[in-house]
């Protein structure tokens, strides 16, 4: 049968670089490749991290695709009214050096946590859908503090893609599967298929760094999401794309000369990474088989010592009177209460959260700021004054303004110039304070923030000899700025 496909996807610019132009992403190459074996192709999605997705009060519908119609109209729709048949979601790509059920540092709450909040939204909007997680390519400022980066550092990065990055992938997946069973999630492994087919010594290492990324967060080329296209392709229809399809001319040729030789690698590669994930939900249907043959066991054996008297003619006279049948309408009775249905899973309660959160921080932005000021360095003074004391900086962080704008809750001034540091040009700074001048002090000023402190100083992967000096890189800048 012809594949038809209708995609959400909770997304970030590993999966639509809407900068880079209208192939650098992946439903355009899926449509694509869809097409190409006879089928339909829909895809509906917005970007955002996990913790965005799990405060929004229903996914947002933001993007649109060269060639491809969405079929959701969130102005006289919601996404519950949809019939998707897959929902991918889409973790970071720099978070991967805590656990996944470890709080972000800025937080109470874990990446496994806010996914589970929007897992219940999925399961009770799309109870049909397929649910995937897309392993994109990792962070590669982590590695290198320049772009590109050199020979040693890129294959260090490979490395990590195929081994510690893709861990963390399925120990999230596996403890989401054991915690929501129904959601039975499959993980796209782009990250180490990719890595494995670029790395030294793969069918496509000749191709260069900047001829795959423009940058270290890094955001691909067109030959980019063609080749993850391809992956996911592979692991949301269980079979390779097309070998009809003929490569443009705007992939890079190595992709078209072993396009054929590509389709196997990527098919073994794809399969093998994505067996790594713990099938729990299998578990399941073992339950009711065990039941009948216990029913049927203790039926038959009253059967045979029936048999066993049969020398005794006179016992014929016993069952001609009617009371038999009654006990058995009431061993028929009891088993009825057994097929009382489960009890359903308690759903959250709805976040109290805007349309448009506000923006997710990096972890690795989020360990430069400084913490907001606690009492916990006066350890003699009073418990009544700490809990003033933690009530006016609670208090403090509703009321913050910045530029002219109150911020929302759980957003403070050094978060918004953490995050301008990150994500503006410095020509973008300067006007904005000498726009801003006449309202706030002259005295404002931003800091640098180091991109991946916690890798310099913990990763055995980045070999900068430096420690927190580092000026900060292009890694996520534009990550979020698809958001933004």
């Amino acid at each position: 049968m012809p594949i038809e496909t209708n995609q959400y996807f909770f997304g970030n610019s590993l999966v639509n670089f809407s900068e880079g132009g209208a192939q650098t992403n992946l439903p355009y190459w899926l449509n694509q490749l869809t097409l190409e074996a006879g089928g339909t192709y829909d895809v509906n999605g917005g970007f955002g991290f996990l913790r965005q997705f799990a405060d929004r009060l229903e996914p947002a519908n933001e993007w649109g695709f060269q060639g491809i119609t969405g079929q959701w109209d969130d102005d006289t729709e919601r996404f519950a009214d949809q019939a998707f048949s897959q929902v991918i979601i889409t973790p970071g790509n720099f978070i991967q050096d805590l656990a996944p059920t470890a709080n972000y540092p800025d937080g109470n709450i874990s990446p496994v946590d806010a996914t589970e909040s929007i897992l219940a939204t999925v399961l009770t909007d799309q109870p049909n859908a397929q649910i995937f997680v897309y392993q994109g390519w990792s962070d590669l400022a982590a590695f290198s503090e320049t772009f590109p980066p050199s020979e040693s550092s890129i294959e260090r990065y490979y490395d990590y893609n195929q081994e510690d990055y893709h861990t963390w992938f399925v120990d999230y997946v596996d403890t989401l599967n054991a915690s929501t069973p129904d959601a039975n999630i499959t993980l796209i492994p782009v990250a180490p298929v990719l890595a494995s087919l670029l790395e030294e010594g793969g069918p496509l290492a000749a191709i260069s760094t900047t001829e795959l990324f423009t940058d270290s967060a890094p955001h691909g080329t067109e030959t980019t999401y063609f080749l993850a296209s391809l992956i996911t392709y592979q692991a949301t229809n269980g079979e390779p794309a097309p070998a009809s399809f003929d490569v443009p001319a705007n992939i890079h040729p190595l992709v078209a000369e072993n396009y054929t030789e590509l389709l196997d690698y990527i098919e073994v590669q794809t399969t093998n990474y994505m067996d790594m994930v713990v099938p729990t939900p299998e578990l399941e249907p073992e339950t009711p088989v065990e039941e009948t043959p216990e029913e049927e066991t203790v039926d038959e054996t009253p059967e045979e010592p029936i048999i066993a008297p049969e020398a005794a003619p006179p016992p014929e006279v016993t069952p001609d009177p009617a009371p038999l049948p009654a006990p058995e309408a009431e061993v028929v009775s009891p088993p009825e209460p057994e097929l009382a249905p489960e009890d359903t899973p308690e759903l959250e309660g709805s976040l109290e959260a805007e349309r448009a959160p506000a923006l997710e921080l990096p972890p690795a932005s989020d360990t430069n700021l400084e913490p907001p000021a606690e009492p916990e360095t006066e350890t003699e003074t009073e418990t009544e004054t700490e809990t003033e004391t933690e009530t006016e900086t609670e208090t403090e962080t509703e009321t913050e303004m910045w530029r002219g704008q109150e911020l929302e809750q759980g957003v403070t001034v050094a978060d918004m110039m953490a995050a301008e540091a990150l994500y503006c040009t410095p020509e973008q700074i300067a006007e904005a304070e000498a726009f801003y001048a006449a309202e706030q002090s002259g005295d404002l000023g931003f800091p640098t923030v180091p991109m991946s402190t916690f890798y310099a100083q913990e990763s055995p992967y980045n070999d900068s000899e430096e420690d927190e000096s580092a000026p900060l890189s292009a890694s996520l800048k534009t990550i979020v700025t698809d958001i933004l």
